[in-house]
């Protein structure tokens, strides 16, 4: 059974922030948050409290909520690293 992946306001807009400048890297971002569809612990995410998980990609960070009442996982915050 897949999980639904549901980006909140915020991380969208933080995210849409940097299509102008790094499309390919906001693409790659799109492309690794739709691995918690299958698997709501993707490889390279780890805890982060007792609802949230953080996933790292490239330059990317991720912080997820885990709903397993509604099966949902609600992408709350993206951020990028100097790098």
């Amino acid at each position: 059974m897949t999980w639904q992946v549901v980006w909140e306001p915020t991380a969208l807009n933080a995210a849409a922030g940097h299509l102008k400048g790094d499309p390919a890297s906001v693409d790659a971002l799109l492309r690794v948050t739709d691995q918690p569809a299958e698997n709501a612990r993707p490889e390279g995410s780890r805890a982060w409290g007792t609802g949230h998980r953080r996933l790292h990609h490239g330059p990317w960070r991720v912080l997820f909520r885990v709903d397993h009442d509604t099966r949902m996982l609600h992408i709350e915050h993206v951020g990028r690293t100097g790098a």
